[in-house]
């Protein structure tokens, strides 16, 4: 397991990579953020990231079996509801595209939490959104504020009930279609039917719910490597 930028990744030559794969590299975590052009300029990662890049880069990546860990960034702030929510159904709509190009594809999803930079675009849209941080130590370690850090109660005001569930949700139909790798308890079988459960939700979007597969995570432990680690 190893980390790395997309952008800079994607010069290494087809040799590298590979001698990456046989020197032992089965996965690597990338920022993918998101498939929005105007969002991932927003965020000012720096470098040359695209859509394009992130879809092209990813099918790349199977001619040499190593899985491409992608994390995406829901809930970026918007100039209204709509636009929120139309951020969310695209990158939606795009983490779909990218498994549907490389299956193995490993998919982590946070929610956006502001970054104290002052100056930059988004953290000035977060403030006259409403959003702040805590001002005492006292607040900063209350349970709602370390699941802030965990970018899971993302406590932003523009963030709708009906749109955190729809991540939420959503995250719960993915990591049933496509089991994490990295959760090594689960054998064959519970993939299998956790994947056939849920396929029909999966195939038509309809995330609202998913209580049977809630269920089947809870039963069985399911792991989520961006909560409990690698």
């Amino acid at each position: 397991m190893g980390e790395g930028r997309i952008d800079t990744i994607n010069k290494y030559k087809d040799e590298t990579l590979a001698l990456m794969r046989e020197s032992g590299c089965k996965m690597i975590f990338f920022g993918a953020e998101t498939g929005n052009d105007e969002v991932l300029k927003q965020m000012d990662k720096g470098g040359t990231q695209s859509g394009q890049q992130i879809r092209e880069f990813a099918a790349r990546m199977k001619k040499f079996d190593i899985i491409p860990e992608y994390s995406f960034v829901l809930g970026m702030p918007g100039e209204t509801p709509e636009k929120v929510m139309r951020y969310i159904d695209q990158d939606i709509a795009f983490i779909k595209e990218i498994k549907e190009i490389n299956p193995s594809t490993e998919i982590v999803i946070y929610t956006y939490s502001p970054v104290p930079t002052e100056g930059s675009e988004l953290f000035r849209k977060s403030q006259e959104s409403g959003f702040r941080f805590p001002e005492t130590l006292e607040d900063w370690i209350s349970p709602h504020w370390e699941n802030f850090d965990l970018r899971k109660n993302p406590l932003t005001p523009w963030l709708t009930p009906e749109m955190i569930d729809k991540i939420r949700n959503f995250e719960t139909v993915l990591n049933g279609y496509y089991p994490t790798v990295s959760d090594i308890r689960l054998n064959g079988l519970k993939r299998k039917l956790m994947h056939w459960v849920s396929g029909l939700r999966y195939r038509t979007s309809l995330y609202k719910y998913p209580y049977e597969i809630k269920l089947m995570h809870r039963l069985w432990n399911y792991r989520q490597p961006e909560i409990q680690g690698f």
